[in-house]
C-alpha cells in the first residue's frame, strides 16, 4: 500500500519541476486522481516544515507550495478543470469559499489553515499596490497563539531561501513586518494589512 506521505512528496517534486512564475494551474496530465485523500492539517504542517528544513531553496510559488503540502485530489481536480488559466491563489480562495470553511474570526485560526493575502505585490500591473491587488499570496498556518500567526510560505522569486517561516500579529506591532512597498508612493505595506482570510481544510 502506498504511503500518503510519499504521494505528496512525489507531487511536490512534480510541481517543483513544472511551476511557472506566477500562479498557473498544472497541466491536466499531472493532476492527482480526484479520489486521492487530502492530507490532514497536521500532515500538511509537517510537510511544510520538512520542505522548510530540507528544501529551503526550492523554486516554487506560494500556491503550488500549499498544493504540494496538502496533495488534495478534490482540490487539484477543481483547480485543473477550470476553462482558463487563472491566478491559482484566487481559484484556491474560490474553492475553499465554496466549501464554506472560512474562519469567522481570528481567534478561530488553527494549524494547517490556508491563509490568503492581498496586496503583497502589484498583481494587476497598474503601478500601484492597493485594494485592487487581491488574492496575491497564500501560506499554511503553523501555529496560532493569542493573535500571533506563525505560517510557512514560499515564493519562487525570492532570493534563497525561498521557503520561509513568517509571523504577524493581529494585536502586537512588534510582529507586523513590511511585506511590500507601493511602487507609486513608497508606502510600506505590513503583513497585518495584507491578511484576507483563513480557511480550514477538511
Amino acid at each position: 500500500m502506498v504511503n500518503p506521505r510519499d504521494l505528496f512528496r512525489v507531487l511536490g517534486l512534480v510541481v517543483g519541476l513544472l511551476s511557472l512564475a506566477g500562479c498557473a494551474s498544472l497541466p491536466s496530465r499531472y493532476v492527482l486522481r480526484q479520489d486521492t485523500p487530502t492530507a490532514s492539517p497536521g500532515e500538511a504542517v509537517q510537510s511544510a516544515r520538512d520542505y522548510l528544513t530540507h528544501r529551503p531553496n526550492w523554486k516554487i510559488d506560494c500556491s503550488h507550495f500549499v498544493l504540494a503540502c496538502y496533495h488534495s485530489g478534490p482540490m487539484n481536480y477543481y483547480l485543473n478543470h477550470l476553462r482558463v488559466v487563472h491566478n491559482l491563489t484566487r481559484d484556491m480562495n474560490t474553492y475553499l469559499t465554496l466549501l464554506k470553511t472560512r474562519r469567522a474570526a481570528a481567534k478561530d485560526i488553527r494549524p494547517g489553515d490556508i491563509l490568503i493575502f492581498d496586496k503583497t505585490y502589484d498583481i494587476n500591473h497598474d503601478g500601484h499596490i492597493d485594494e485592487k491587488d487581491e488574492m496575491t499570496h497564500t501560506g499554511i498556518v503553523e501555529s496560532y497563539d493569542n493573535g500571533l500567526v506563525t505560517y510557512i510560505d514560499a515564493d519562487a522569486d525570492r532570493h534563497p531561501p525561498r521557503i520561509h517561516r513568517r509571523r504577524f500579529s493581529f494585536f502586537d506591532d512588534r510582529y507586523n513586518e513590511v511585506v511590500a512597498k507601493d511602487p507609486a508612493t513608497g508606502r510600506k505595506i505590513r503583513a497585518r494589512e495584507t491578511f484576507r482570510a483563513s480557511f480550514a481544510v477538511h
